[in-house]
């Protein structure tokens, strides 16, 4: 038990610590102070969470790999160690982006950071879940704190967004669940590798294919696929941009990875799941990019490139193999870094222009930015010398790689690409096709750390397109 807690939960116990702290201090804030100094509650909250991602990050790399715990619920092996750091990489830049929210609820800041912190949480219990009952728990763990961050801004779309997502989730935990009656009643277990063993050894049934495929809608409903995506267009719409920042990262990471798991071997024993996954992944890119030729709304274009992005994922994951794997996760990470730009440049100008549309995007004084965002919008576009670039390519190849059955696949994708980058070009002229407009001083300092964030985003972006090599070598290493 003692070498469980050491090698599985360091990081895990690391969160719960800092959660607790928050917990604290939200009760003992110092009133006094909030009104002399307005924003000690938002910056001790800050240092408080930074500190604590920070540690878990360590933990994490301390972890011993290829570790089971508990009687096998909880493993921990390379992939999950990646994919964990990466979630809690997206939480470390939303604590850099959530000035512009806290500073409307002062108050709140250390419930704030309490929700931040468990859907962490969550998301790594959840990448290292090796059973049903753990990873339904951690999910909801999850999900319930992404409810509460959309609905945390003052106002009634947020409140309505975070209602929407609630009856979204909702639906998909139905799916979900529905499947894993199925599966235990076929094997009278919820833990992986029991039912990978069973299902090795038996005929699959016609059951069993359905409890698959009910099992993979709840969790696709998670990443926005087809036809859940109109929902998710309208949580983005009234969702501030450092929670967006979240919730376009984290619940992607984390399926991605679980979809991984499970196809490897609960769901990888009947050919009917890899249809519908490459069915619903292709339906759901067309939609999102159709859609977003027609749209003027920045968040609605961004929800839409992040329902377009994950279809891109889920139908490498359709022809299962370690090498789809890996192209994934690369792709994956690509995606992360890119997204999150964007999101920084839209947090920067977002308290100027409170309907952020293409018109309006042009909000910024300094070239630079609005360079390293139009940098970080051809990426997310595919375009050469971009880390999306390199990512679209490994996932054609992965593809080729399967048999050149699957080439009619790749045709669709190139022209999906294709259509893709006429609205990511849109969201490039945007910021530049107006006279760019100096922001106030005030605003400046508001939003002091969205610039290095944006920046820094743009040059990983810059970096992974040029010398990508040392990341796919490593992201196929995970999954040999």
């Amino acid at each position: 038990m003692v070498n469980d807690l050491i090698n599985i939960f360091i990081p895990h116990i690391i969160l719960i610590l800092t959660i607790i702290v928050q917990l604290v201090l939200g009760i003992l804030k110092p009133y006094s102070l909030t009104f002399k100094y307005k924003d000690i509650n938002i910056r001790i909250s800050n240092i408080v969470t930074v500190i604590g991602i920070i540690g878990a990050t360590a933990g994490t790399l301390y972890s011993q790999g290829d570790y089971a715990g508990f009687n096998y619920s909880i493993i921990v092996t390379s992939d999950v160690k990646a994919l964990s750091i990466l979630v809690l990489i997206c939480g470390l830049v939303s604590v850099f982006l959530n000035t512009n929210l806290l500073r409307g609820n002062r108050q709140g800041c250390y419930k704030y950071h309490v929700l931040v912190l468990t859907a962490l949480l969550g998301g790594i219990c959840a990448l290292g879940a090796n059973d049903f009952l753990t990873l339904f728990i951690s999910l909801e763990c999850m999900s319930f704190a992404l409810y509460f961050l959309i609905a945390f801004p003052k106002g009634y779309p947020s409140k309505e967004a975070g209602f929407k997502y609630l009856i979204t989730n909702a639906v998909s935990v139905a799916f979900f669940l529905f499947g894993v009656s199925y599966i235990l009643g076929l094997t009278s277990s919820l833990n992986f590798t029991e039912i990978t063993q069973i299902f090795e050894s038996e005929r699959c049934s016609i059951i069993y294919a359905i409890a698959s495929i009910m099992i993979f809608i709840g969790l696709g409903m998670k990443l926005a696929l087809f036809p859940f995506a109109n929902w998710i267009i309208d949580v983005y719409a009234g969702s501030e941009s450092s929670v967006l920042n979240l919730l376009s990262t984290v619940p992607k990471i984390v399926v991605t990875g679980v979809l991984i798991r499970l196809l490897s071997g609960v769901m990888g024993f009947n050919t009917e799941i890899n249809a519908v996954i490459l069915i619903l992944g292709l339906i759901t890119a067309l939609w999102a990019n159709i859609y977003a030729i027609k749209e003027n709304n920045v968040k609605k274009l961004l929800a839409c490139s992040s329902a377009a992005n994950a279809a891109y994922m889920i139908i490498i994951l359709a022809v299962f193999s370690s090498f789809a794997a890996s192209a994934a996760v690369f792709y994956l990470i690509c995606y992360v870094f890119m997204n999150m730009g964007a999101f920084a440049y839209v947090n920067m100008i977002e308290p100027e222009c409170k309907l952020l549309t293409l018109d309006k995007l042009s909000q910024t004084d300094s070239k630079l930015n609005a360079a390293a965002f139009a940098l970080c919008c051809l990426g997310l576009a595919g375009l050469p010398a971009t880390s999306g670039f390199i990512g679209k390519i490994f996932l054609l190849y992965s593809l080729l790689q399967s048999g050149l059955i699957l080439l009619p696949i790749v045709l669709l994708l190139l022209i999906l690409f294709t259509i893709g980058l006429y609205f990511y070009i849109k969201l490039a002229r945007g910021i530049i096709k107006t006279k760019q407009t100096a922001i106030h001083h005030h605003y400046k300092i508001l939003n002091s750390f969205s610039r290095p964030v944006l920046l820094l985003m743009a040059l990983i972006t810059v970096i992974i397109g040029i010398l990508p090599f040392n990341l796919l070598a490593r992201c196929i290493l995970l999954f040999q």
